[in-house]
């Protein structure tokens, strides 16, 4: 089969998805940079409508324009924190300004200004691109669309490309860290993956029904009269697999009657192959797409959950802050929320009490015992910060905690054990230690850093929160239309029946076949089933028995089924690179054949969807086709891998 040429084929679909991402990144890159300002009239921090009035003394801020554009001004609705006090602060330099403003958010518990970093990359303050972009990932290190701008940035006008390649790999990975990233990123993924199951599924299950409909119009039409007419015998089998759709039970209805007619036809491998092509049919409409409802609507059917991470960002309305005081008595979330806004509003002794309240109900959370251990040490209660300190690294060598114990023995005088637990913070991660020692400069009472909401309390909100009916709804809506497939545990019933009745039939049923070498038809209702295994009569005699055979009959009949062999292997390739899940049914490597489905429908929905499969909330940037593109080429490679084995299995029997 290698003359065909089927791997370069492969190739050249490769060549060419690799070529739509690096295009549809490409003009991520080069859109307009003013593409999120339209955003900034949100109460999400970064309103122009902020600025001081006409005729107020605007500070000195050494060539950068008003801060009113970055974060909101004192006289704005909400409490005025230490981070907009440090932003509004005069500065030297737009350096000053972000070192300064990165201490102070920090020292809350605010590890990624997003509103702040997406408006100075947009071009809200005055300096270079490159400038600009740096400064936006000092503000926000995790955030995926800081990183990429910088990728542009230093692509375009950096020293090497290669500090370039590293900053986009860096959003790759900083995608795990920020927690509206990973779940708009997790969404987006899992939503493709139902996709993906759903269409793989049904792509080998179609498959598998077109290629027996031939005998199964034939068998059929023998209930009927043994000499009905073959459009008689397609018309009646048609109107069998209808019968689903008259009952209204729309397209997935059809899939299933031909997952009944695959089934009575597969050998017995084959079954199981269907069998799975079945569940996992069911798993993509329902318990998968349902997980990717859950994640995408986890902040717009949440309100709470989102009022916490606003909090934790910096950025809670009154009303949100409202939210949160109403939740805080039943909901540990909310507690979290509020408790970090009183910290960063400087209102200790709230936090406090919120702290300790926490610490009783989850006595084993490291964030806690950090963050309180922090209000504490404001507070002067030395002992007492010292000892949840302690228990901190009891549970985990967090680099944050040791830093912090060191800046608590440093206000208590014992430079020994300042000196000693600097060492050991160092030690576990050198790179975030020296940029804490940085931000804390030559300032003698230093500083200590709160460690921010763990996505972990948010995703296990979102997986227990049992949501995401609607998009799961809408998700199978284009398939589903009766009862059957909106009910999860009547369709898997209803596919596992399926299998379980339709192997028995076909187990107890004689189905007619083709002939594995002349290709005629085998019924042993019309001619007896004569011959030998998968061999007609007349090939069994050819074959098997050629001595009652005339030599040169023979020897002519040989060299033609050679030649229509070719002629078939030809089509075979042909259908096999066309039609996704054809391969493996071709080559008799029926997990081939789902897994091929699988890959193609997931290779497909990922370039299709590689922007997202709900708008960006201005978190993902250039990463979203930068990854679902490499993914989407991946997926590709892996079904080129399966159309081109299954090709060489069918050419080497």
């Amino acid at each position: 089969m290698s003359k065909l040429g089927v791997p370069w084929i492969g190739l050249l679909g490769l060549a060419f998805y690799v070529a739509c991402g690096v295009a549809a990144a490409a003009a991520h890159l080069a859109s307009d940079p003013n593409r999120g300002m339209k955003y900034l009239a949100l109460p999400e921090g970064l309103a122009a409508e902020n600025a001081p009035e006409t005729g107020d003394a605007i500070p000195s801020t050494g060539g950068v324009p008003p801060a009113a554009l970055i974060l909101p001004s004192a006289s704005a609705s909400r409490a005025n924190t230490g981070i907009e006090r440090a932003w509004h602060a005069p500065a030297a330099s737009l350096e000053q300004r972000i070192v300064r403003t990165r201490r102070s958010a920090l020292s809350s518990g605010a590890w990624n200004l997003d509103s702040a970093a997406r408006a100075i990359a947009a071009g809200a303050v005055e300096g270079d691109p490159l400038e600009r972009a740096q400064a936006a990932v000092v503000l926000a290190p995790d955030l995926p669309a800081a990183r990429m701008d910088l990728a542009r940035a230093l692509w375009l006008h950096g020293d090497s490309p290669m500090s370039a390649i590293r900053s986009a790999v860096e959003a790759v990975r900083a995608i795990g860290r920020h927690l509206e990233a990973s779940l708009w990123f997790a969404g987006t993924a899992l939503y493709v993956l139902a996709a993906a199951l759903v269409i793989g599924s049904l792509l080998a299950i179609l498959v598998a029904g077109v290629f027996v409909a031939a005998h199964a119009a034939h068998d059929l039409g023998h209930l009927v009269s043994a000499n009905a007419p073959v459009f008689a015998q397609y018309a009646l089998l048609g109107a069998v697999l209808l019968v689903p759709l008259v009952l209204g039970e729309g397209g997935l209805g059809l899939a299933l009657a031909a997952l009944a007619l695959a089934i009575v036809y597969a050998r017995p491998a084959q079954r199981v192959a269907l069998g799975l092509a079945a569940a996992a049919l069911v798993a993509g409409l329902h318990p998968v797409a349902r997980a990717a409802g859950a994640v995408l609507e986890a902040f717009p059917s949440d309100p709470v959950a989102r009022a916490a991470y606003t909090s934790a960002q910096g950025l809670a309305s009154p009303v949100e802050l409202a939210r949160l005081e109403a939740a805080a008595e039943t909901d540990a979330l909310a507690a979290r929320g509020l408790a970090i806004h009183a910290r960063r509003t400087g209102n200790l002794g709230t936090a406090d009490a919120v702290y300790q309240r926490l610490l009783q109900e989850e006595p084993a959370d490291l964030v806690l015992m950090n963050n309180a251990a922090n209000v504490r040490l404001e507070l002067g209660h030395m002992e007492s910060a010292l000892e949840l300190y302690g228990r901190a690294l009891d549970l985990e060598e967090s680099p944050v905690v040791l830093f912090n114990l060191s800046q608590a023995y440093g206000r208590a005088f014992q430079v020994d054990d300042l000196n000693h637990t600097l060492a050991l913070a160092q030690a576990v991660d050198p790179e975030l230690v020296a940029e804490l020692m940085a931000l804390q400069g030559g300032e003698s009472e230093g500083f200590v850093v709160d460690l921010p909401l763990p996505n972990r309390v948010m995703w296990s909100r979102v997986l227990e929160s049992g949501r995401g009916g609607g998009i799961a709804a809408e998700f199978r809506a284009p398939l589903v239309s009766g009862r059957l497939g909106r009910d999860a545990e009547l369709l898997a019933a209803g596919a596992l029946c399926i299998v379980l009745v339709g192997s028995l039939i076909g187990a107890r049923f004689q189905p007619s076949r083709w002939c594995g070498r002349c290709g005629g038809r085998m019924c042993p209702r019309c001619d007896g089933g004569g011959g030998e295994g998968d061999l007609c009569e007349s090939c069994t005699r050819l074959f098997l028995h050629p001595e009652k055979t005339d030599r040169k009959l023979r020897l002519a009949r040989v060299n033609e089924l050679r030649e229509r062999e070719d002629r078939v292997n030809r089509v075979a390739a042909l259908v096999s690179m066309l039609v996704p899940a054809a391969a493996g049914l071709l080559a008799k490597r029926w997990l081939a054949s789902l897994l091929g489905g699988f890959c193609f429908a997931l290779s497909l929905c990922f370039l299709v969807w590689r922007g997202g499969v709900v708008p960006d909330p201005l978190v993902a940037g250039a990463a979203a086709p930068f990854v679902f593109v490499g993914v989407s080429a991946l997926a590709f490679l892996f079904y080129a891998a399966v159309v081109a084995t299954s090709l060489a299995a069918r050419g080497s029997r």
